[in-house]
């Protein structure tokens, strides 16, 4: 008891002291293990995967009812929205937006949060995704592909000790995750506000150019190193010994860095396949 106690003391990660200072209030003095941490991550992702599974489900269904069909994406292959699924992608995002924010800022929640989010992310990625496919013949086959490739490269380099996370690292990653977020919202406000204004416009040209890709390619490195901090997060919690309530941020963490990767992935793919119309 008294090596855990010390052990704590010494780690200064703060997120992990935000959940040891509700977990101490538990009996359980079990700490986090890398077993339990997969479970989690299982878990999140078995969510996002019923999410995705609800998505086909419904429009599927959508189509056998006759319900209206809100824009044609490829008549070729039959690839078409329904008026309601756009409803429900409005939904979905608002529950998940205040899902992540509640997750952000109370992590005991995140059982039930992450649950929450991962389920809605789960319908989100799988329309778009849909509207992607309809467009791009192949592309999220290839996005999913890729995605798994990032994961096992950056899960080697890290687990085999030739990419080391130091604070610095964390430091500039965590830096250019607000920049990129920030600046994704200032344009989609803008977007909003003033479709037609000169600066959406140029912006809007430059997607599919050269700086386009450049800036995609950018944030799917952004979402590889986002891994390399969740494999440290878990390697400290367990070697650590914090209380196993961690493994869900954990679980959580890794989660959100895989669904952002492979978002990513599927723009930088899309912007390569437009720059060569």
């Amino acid at each position: 008891m008294a090596l855990n106690n010390q052990r704590r003391s010494s780690f200064t990660n703060p997120a992990i002291s935000r959940v040891n200072s509700f977990a101490d209030s538990y009996s359980s003095q079990e700490t986090a293990s890398y077993t339990g941490v997969f479970m989690k991550i299982g878990y999140f992702l078995a969510l996002v995967l019923l999410g995705v599974g609800a998505f086909f489900y419904m429009h599927s269904y959508f189509g056998r009812e006759g319900y209206t069909v809100a824009s044609v994406i490829n008549a070729e292959l039959g690839y078409q929205i329904y008026s309601n699924e756009m409803s429900i992608l409005v939904g979905a995002w608002i529950v998940t937006l205040v899902a992540g924010l509640i997750a952000a800022f109370a992590i005991k929640t995140i059982p039930v949060t992450g649950s929450i989010y991962c389920l809605g992310m789960g319908y989100a990625i799988a329309i778009t995704s849909y509207l992607y496919a309809g467009q791009y013949t192949g592309i999220v086959v290839e996005a999913l592909v890729l995605t798994l490739l990032i994961i096992a490269v950056m899960a080697t380099l890290y687990y085999t000790g030739i990419v080391k996370v130091g604070q610095r690292f964390k430091t500039i990653v965590m830096t250019a995750l607000i920049a990129s977020v920030l600046g994704s919202l200032v344009f989609l406000l803008l977007y909003k506000l003033a479709p037609n204004s000169a600066i959406v416009t140029s912006i809007l040209k430059i997607q599919n150019g050269p700086l386009g890709i450049l800036f995609a390619a950018l944030g799917v490195v952004l979402g590889a190193c986002l891994l390399l901090l969740d494999f440290e997060t878990i390697a400290e919690a367990v070697n650590n010994g914090v209380n196993k309530k961690y493994e869900w941020y954990c679980g959580y963490s890794l989660m959100l860095s895989v669904i952002y990767l492979y978002l990513k992935v599927l723009q930088l793919l899309a912007r390569i396949q437009n720059s060569k119309n």
